[in-house]
């Protein structure tokens, strides 16, 4: 049996569901009936079954709110419905159908479409396809400078990817126009502060626990050009080698028409603009990215100014994914809530060898987050382990920033959809199947760790 055959097995329901509960029940023997153990091997069931994929990651989402609500409570079950996040992807999905409904994604794939390819028919169509992915991801990591949150820059820019690779007649095509740009942004944001809510917190934590400011220039300069610039063009090119059309497919450019007067497309624009006013700002108002969200969808339904209806929703927007969301957020919030992440933190913490060489410190640092973002989402990673490896590193006399660095390097460097719920909104929102995502966060993190890791950890031992 070949591998691809074997994984094949493993998917199907009558091994997965088995397997999972076998790894669930392992982890609760192994550490006792404790409330940790159980909340572990709820954690690992989950996460078997969100690998192997047998049923929809929403629904395994589902059962999980349903054992942590009878063996925890429903109020730690329901936790994740709770958070910011959660409601700002739901808000995110109701901008993504508002902004359908407008034209305005339609409009703008167009423009994008014949102002950086020309005439397809001179070109080819792999040529144009090339072409696309350069041009659409280097825009969408632009975006990065203005919008705080990947999130945001996802929601906002995946019905316009949907929209350009329907262009295409090829799958492959179609698959790496929607992920290239949003990986570009996605994977990009590890080089800029503001990029992120990961860096974020974790920046606020430096200022808050260890009195030490990590400036935006300081943070550009030591990590945009190697895990920013470099980082996104080895992100292209590996998307362009993963999904590449083949030379005989088709691509029909349209004119740069859509057919109506624009009105909608253009009070749609207005309302988008609004809410990238409100995310670009937060340095001064504080508020949370939702709040942005909220004002662009109440400005897009609402009546008689809108141009999207409320009756539409239930039939267009598929709301399942807060289910999955609610569920890693609640499986973290167990985790913490039991002591597992404070013991495991610090027992993997006492295995770094504090007089070693700093790259020897940070490559530790990035394995032992690394191992954290599978069992939890990469935010609560960011929002656990920090005020644990702060003291850590003030007590072993380390420089701050570079270890902070390297603890967002991991938080960047997924592997599984669940991991993050960027990814999750990745998957949910574009016509892509959990394989082919999986294949291409394998790819580009393990290029990252293999290719430009050594390189920036070596550039911080020289710096400090």
């Amino acid at each position: 049996m070949d591998r691809s055959a074997a994984i094949e097995v493993l998917r199907k329901p009558r091994v997965a569901f088995p397997l999972a509960a076998l790894v669930g029940l392992a982890a609760w023997l192994a550490i006792a009936s404790t409330a940790m153990a159980t909340m572990l091997s709820i954690t690992l069931f989950c996460i078997v079954l969100w690998v192997l994929t047998p049923i929809p990651p929403s629904y395994t989402g589902l059962i999980a709110l349903g054992l942590i609500a009878v063996t925890f409570s429903t109020d730690l079950a329901l936790v994740g419905f709770q958070k910011p996040a959660t409601w700002l992807i739901g808000f995110g999905l109701l901008m993504g159908e508002a902004t359908r409904q407008s034209g305005l994604a339609t409009r703008v794939g167009r423009w994008v479409a014949t102002r950086s390819v020309g005439n397809p028919t001179e070109v080819g169509s792999r040529r144009t396809y090339r072409r696309l992915l350069l041009a659409l991801s280097l825009g969408a990591h632009a975006l990065a400078f203005l919008v705080p949150s990947a999130l945001v820059r996802i929601l906002a820019l995946a019905p316009i990817l949907r929209e350009l690779g329907s262009l295409f007649d090829s799958r492959e095509a179609r698959v790496g126009l929607y992920i290239g740009p949003l990986f570009a942004t996605f994977y990009g944001s590890a080089g800029i502060l503001t990029a992120d809510l990961p860096n974020i917190i974790i920046s606020g934590f430096s200022q808050s626990i260890a009195d030490h400011t990590i400036s935006w220039s300081e943070w550009w300069l030591h990590m945009y050009p190697i895990l920013g610039f470099v980082r996104v063009l080895l992100v292209i090119g590996i998307v362009y080698l993963l999904f590449r059309p083949p030379a005989d497919s088709n691509v029909a450019l349209p004119d740069d028409e859509t057919g109506s007067d624009g009105r909608d497309e253009r009070r749609m624009l207005v309302f988008l603009l609004v809410g990238a006013g409100i995310w670009a700002t937060d340095f001064v108002h504080g508020f949370h990215p939702v709040i942005g969200a909220i004002v662009v969808v109440i400005l897009a339904f609402l009546p008689r100014i809108g141009i999207a209806e409320f009756e539409t929703i239930g039939r267009e927007v598929d709301f399942s994914i807060l289910f999955f969301i609610a569920a890693v957020f609640a499986i973290g919030d167990g985790l913490t809530q039991t002591g597992f992440t404070d013991e495991a933190s610090t027992y993997l913490l006492a295995l770094i060898p504090t007089d070693a060489p700093l790259v020897v410190i940070l490559m530790s640092v990035f394995a032992i987050t690394f191992v954290l973002t599978f069992l939890m989402e990469g935010l609560a990673v960011a929002s656990v382990l920090t005020p644990i490896l702060i003291p850590y590193i003030e007590a072993a006399g380390l420089p701050v920033t570079p270890v902070l660095l390297a603890e967002v390097t991991a938080l960047s460097s997924y592997f599984f959809p669940y991991q993050s719920a960027v990814l999750i909104v990745i998957l949910n929102e574009g016509d892509i199947e959990t394989r082919e995502l999986v294949i291409a966060t394998v790819a580009c993190s393990a290029a990252t760790i293999v290719l430009l890791l050594p390189i920036q950890f070596g550039l911080f031992d020289i710096l400090y």
